[in-house]
């Protein structure tokens, strides 16, 4: 969770509960700091959290406000881009990729000395280090061949694999050449096992189908998991071992595997030394999956499903009672094994994971990995443990960026924590920023305050239940269900009931099928030209009602639509309900192709999915944004009309916002769940009317009705900024009129990449000139209109030398 702690959770996990108790004046005052925070009240938390610093218990209350706040194991930044980390045996080298397809290329950094890494590239990918340390193989990205480099110098070796597409490369012995791991289709779905000699690559004996990469096992065998039989364990001299089974794992000094096995309709998780035969540990009516063993060999931890989310439990090898680890709601997954025996585990879905610190014996969890930030989100993908466990790779999107393609490659090392000065820093700049955000907030909205103040007070949760509830007993609403079509009439007539003439957008999502998107128009008095869409989905998955995803954010729509029915803001509303997004965002592809076909000047728009499940006690939800401007108006609209706590992230891909961004450009948000998709009911038959938080909906409600009226009677972002230098050291700007009636000036300023800014101007024409102007710096330039209400976004441009 971003910083969800409370005292006797950050005190247990670290140990220090006894030495703390005894400092009642120091936990009383951090429990006031951490519940402040738990309720979004961050100014006062951060507020306190400095004074704590500052004082003398300090150094006890350090790896508690660390933990709070972001981060407590030293971290740094290794590459701004990187995928794939794998360390060599001792630890010394990391190896990384960068680029995609055919520019992939691997990057090896020597992280032995105390100095910046020392990079060099090889021109392949799936690098990976001879147990020896004598050499790296890799997968050439530009001929079909396997390289061998010696480390310490000297020519490469290189076998070439044609009509093979490889994989991956495992070193089954201390010496010797890799297996290559390859398929001969480049459609196939799995691989086999090649061994690579002067001749070339041979098939080995058997011809099993890989699934996953092998792993290296004491003796020079492979443990793998095959499809034909189960998990293999192959000798050097071609013998096999299979048993039945899947998800095989290896001890780090090879001597033993576990496995998931079934036997009738029970799911097992086995343990074998090598050469021995494999002993049930667990048996369970539920799922299994993902055992990992400890690096002592002693115990086994794995992944099970009491409910409808992902567990961890460890159990060792007496096959005692299994010890559950994790007691959250999201999937924990993906355990593994570090130093002192600790498990490293993974929390969330696919675009939101976070990594976790657990006591193998107690359970106890401390946050691995952080941004230190108080509302930006920083999404991880890859974990690497350090062969002794001290130092953990991970990959992310640490500044909350899920658009752009880099993600970063971080180091996070276990032995070292950060300081008292460093957090003291961190809770400084956080409060800042946090103190600026809600400054500028309450700047945005002040002409329109009051009445925005009114108007969210009619929003009803019970409404919302209600059209929850009708949605809900509809079944599936997938485009292929009878549900869709009952949810289109559905709308329709509520629609109506509120005073409007709603537009059903009927076309074949695929053939044969036709749905419709519903679209309902609240005309602006001022520029009704001028358009702003706010949009949910209504259909789910064929499996599932879709509660959640997105019953939630349909309802949300609709209550927020009965609302302004009679409240006409300055410029036009368009409220769409799409239809098959979960068939490939065809709804509102759709519905921008009718927009832009009709010429309609939509200027802004909000978009929201996934807003009714709730982690914890906390009504918290993500801004996910294309636009920096419409983030912050958002989080002002939650922090001063509503209960909702939001947190941020530049997200947009795979949803509806997605196709209003293609059409009409970055000036899109919306809301969707915190942690981002992190609800275990997602896309499953149990996303179900009960797992769904109607006072969360209601606030989400809320926040999108003082946005958009905040939107639609503000001008909106400006076209056409020019900026040049003159002569005499000025810059020149000019900007076309707001098309907007009513605007009475602009404001005009310079930005600079560190985020400061200078110049600033207000000017009744469409041109400025600014001196002093730094260089690299852009120039910035927004509308004022009626009631000194400023433009959401700056339009900029960047003078040239």
């Amino acid at each position: 969770m971003h910083g969800r702690v409370v005292w006797m959770a950050v005190a247990g996990l670290i140990g220090w509960s006894g030495r703390i108790e005894s400092q009642v004046p120091a936990r009383v005052a951090f429990d006031s700091a951490a519940y402040a925070w738990e309720a979004g009240r961050y100014p006062e938390a951060l507020e306190r959290l400095e004074r704590l610093l500052t004082g003398p218990h300090r150094d006890t209350l350090l790896a508690p406000i660390a933990l709070l706040t972001g981060e407590l194991y030293r971290t740094r930044e290794i590459a701004p881009d990187a995928a794939n980390p794998r360390w060599s045996p001792d630890g010394t080298m990391l190896a990384y990729e960068i680029g995609v397809e055919a520019s992939r290329r691997s990057v090896l950094l020597n992280l032995s000395d105390a100095g910046p890494p020392r990079p060099d590239t090889l021109p392949g990918f799936a690098a990976t280090f001879a147990p020896d340390g004598s050499e790296v193989a890799y997968l050439s990205a530009s001929t079909a061949a396997a390289v061998m480099r010696p480390m310490g110098g000297g020519s490469e070796r290189t076998i070439e694999t044609p009509g093979l597409v490889g994989l991956a490369l495992v070193y089954p012995a201390d010496s010797g050449p890799p297996t290559l791991v390859a398929a001969a289709d480049p459609t196939a779905p799995m691989a086999q096992l090649y061994e690579l000699g002067a001749g070339g690559p041979r098939p080995l004996a058997g011809g099993e189908r890989v699934t996953g990469a092998p792993l290296r096992a004491a003796g020079g065998r492979l443990v793998f998991g095959s499809a034909e039989s189960g998990v293999t364990i192959r000798s050097p001299d071609g013998t096999t071992t299979v048993h039945r089974g899947a998800a095989p794992a290896v001890s780090a000094d090879g001597s033993s595997y576990t496995f998931v096995g079934q036997e009738s309709a029970d799911w097992t998780i086995l343990h074998a030394r090598i050469g021995a035969a494999p002993r049930v540990l667990v048996r369970s009516p539920r799922p299994l999956t993902s055992p990992a063993i400890s690096e002592d060999g002693s115990r086994v931890v794995y992944q099970a499903m009491p409910r409808e989310d992902w567990e961890l439990y460890a159990v060792g090898l007496d096959g005692g009672e299994p010890r559950r680890l994790t007691h959250e709601i999201q999937h924990d997954i993906f355990p593994q094994f570090v130093s002192q025996g600790r498990v490293l585990a993974v929390m969330g879905e696919g675009r939101h994971r976070r990594s976790y610190l657990y006591d193998g014996a107690t359970g106890a969890r401390t946050r691995l990995f952080h941004n230190n930030t108080v509302r930006t989100i920083a999404p991880e993908y890859e974990w690497a443990p350090r062969p002794d466990g001290n130092v953990v790779a991970i990959v992310s999107e640490r500044d909350g960026d899920t658009v752009s393609p880099e993600r970063a490659l971080y180091l996070t090392d276990l032995r070292r924590t950060v300081s008292a000065e460093e957090v003291l820093g961190r809770v400084r700049a956080a409060r800042r920023a946090e103190q600026d955000l809600r400054r500028r907030g309450t700047a945005m909205f002040a002409g329109i305050a009051p009445r925005v103040k009114g108007l969210v007070a009619e929003v009803s949760s019970a409404r919302i239940y209600q059209y929850e509830r009708a949605l809900f007993r509809l079944g599936s609403k997938h485009v292929t269900q009878p549900g869709n079509k009952l949810a289109i009439e559905y709308l329709e007539a509520l629609l109506r009931s509120f005073g409007y003439q709603p537009e059903l957008q009927w076309f074949e999502p695929s053939p044969g099928v036709r749905s419709a998107n519903v679209v309902a128009t609240l005309r602006g008095t001022l520029d009704p030209e001028v358009q702003y869409v706010v949009g949910s989905h209504f259909d789910s998955v064929r499996e599932g009602p879709g509660a959640d995803d997105n019953t939630s954010g349909t309802a949300a729509l609709l209550e927020l639509a009965r609302v302004l029915a009679r409240q006409p803001q300055a410029a036009t509303i368009r409220f769409a309900w799409f239809t098959s997004e979960e068939s490939g965002l065809r709804g509102s592809r759709e519905f921008v192709r009718v927009a832009s076909q009709a010429g309609h000047r939509v200027v802004g728009g909000l978009n929201n999915d996934m807003i009714g499940w709730a982690n914890d006690d906390r009504l918290d939800n993500t801004i996910r944004y294309a636009n920096r401007g419409l983030r912050d108006l958002q989080h002002a609209a939650a922090f001063l009309f509503t209960n909702l706590i939001t947190y941020d992230a530049h997200y947009y891909k795979f949803t509806d916002a997605h196709s209003l961004v293609d059409a009409f450009g970055d000036v899109i948000s919306g809301i969707g769940s915190y942690p981002v998709l992190g609800n275990p009911h997602y896309h499953q038959p149990h996303d179900v009317l009960e797992t769904v938080n109607h006072r969360l909906v209601a606030e989400v409600s809320r926040a999108t009705l003082a946005s958009v009226m905040l939107m639609a009677s503000s001008p909106s972002r400006l076209a056409e900024v020019t900026a040049s230098r003159t002569s005499a050291g000025t810059v020149e700007v000019g900007w076309k009129p707001a098309i907007e009636r009513g605007v009475t000036s602009y404001r005009v300023r310079w930005e600079d990449s560190l985020g400061a800014t200078g110049g600033m101007r207000v000017v009744r024409g469409t041109s400025a000139r600014l001196a002093g102007v730094p260089p690299g710096a852009a120039i910035a330039v927004r509308a004022i209109g009626g009631r000194q209400l400023e433009g959401w976004d700056w339009a900029r441009a960047t003078p040239g030398k």
